[in-house]
Formats: structure tokens, C-alpha cells, sequence
């Protein structure tokens, strides 16, 4: 096979797996997961619909290079991060995601509120 040929194939398997990883981040395992990133200085706020996204988002800050809180209602979760991972309620995820509004945590409370109709029923 000739450079060329690899190189295409390199590439439409590199789009094949980013559609499968959309996928899987837009797919709920029925719980939430609320990350907190701080790092350099900064703090960003997400929220994620299965513990593999959350995990991956550990997986990227592993101490040296970011901090990744996680705080989900899942008590079986399997996530393993630098930072806290902490269980709680639904309500309790939600309260702590109102705690000190900055613009990005803003954003995670409208995701919060859009969500947990989806996760109840």
C-alpha cells in the first residue's frame, strides 16, 4: 500500500471515530456527571450525560496539567481522577451547580434543567 492509500485511510478512520465518540458523549447512561476543571488559574464548569465523557475529561487532566473535580448521582460510577469524585443527589448536584454563577456554571445549570426531565422519567 502505497503512502497515499495510508494516509486516506488514516483519515476516514480518524472521521469514523470521532462520529462514534459524538455518539457515545451524546448518549445518557441515565446519570449525571458535573465536572469542575481548574487549571491554570482557571475553573470550567461541565456537564456530561455518561461517565465515559467524564472520565476522558480525567484522563486528559491527570494533576500536572489540570485538576477535574466530579460530582455525579451515579453510586456505581467507575471514574477515577487527580481530583474529588463525589456522589450525591440529583437536588444536591443541582444546588452545587448554582453555587458562585460564573458564566460557564450559567451554562451548566440551563444543561442541568434541560436534563433532568430526561433522566426522571
Amino acid at each position: 500500500m502505497e503512502m497515499k492509500d495510508l494516509i486516506k485511510k488514516l483519515r476516514r478512520l480518524e472521521d469514523e471515530l470521532y462520529e462514534v465518540r459524538e455518539q457515545i458523549r451524546q448518549t445518557s447512561d441515565g446519570f449525571l456527571y458535573l465536572t469542575k476543571l481548574r487549571c491554570y488559574g482557571s475553573i470550567t464548569w461541565d456537564m456530561h450525560s455518561n461517565s465515559f465523557s467524564a472520565q476522558e475529561l480525567c484522563d486528559e487532566y491527570y494533576g500536572d496539567n489540570g485538576i477535574v473535580e466530579v460530582y455525579t448521582n451515579n453510586p456505581d460510577h467507575m471514574i477515577s481522577s487527580y481530583g474529588e469524585v463525589v456522589v450525591m443527589s440529583l437536588e444536591e448536584l443541582k444546588n452545587l451547580s448554582q453555587e458562585n454563577v460564573s458564566m460557564s456554571q450559567a451554562i451548566v445549570n440551563r444543561m442541568i434543567d434541560s436534563m433532568i426531565p430526561r433522566v426522571i422519567e
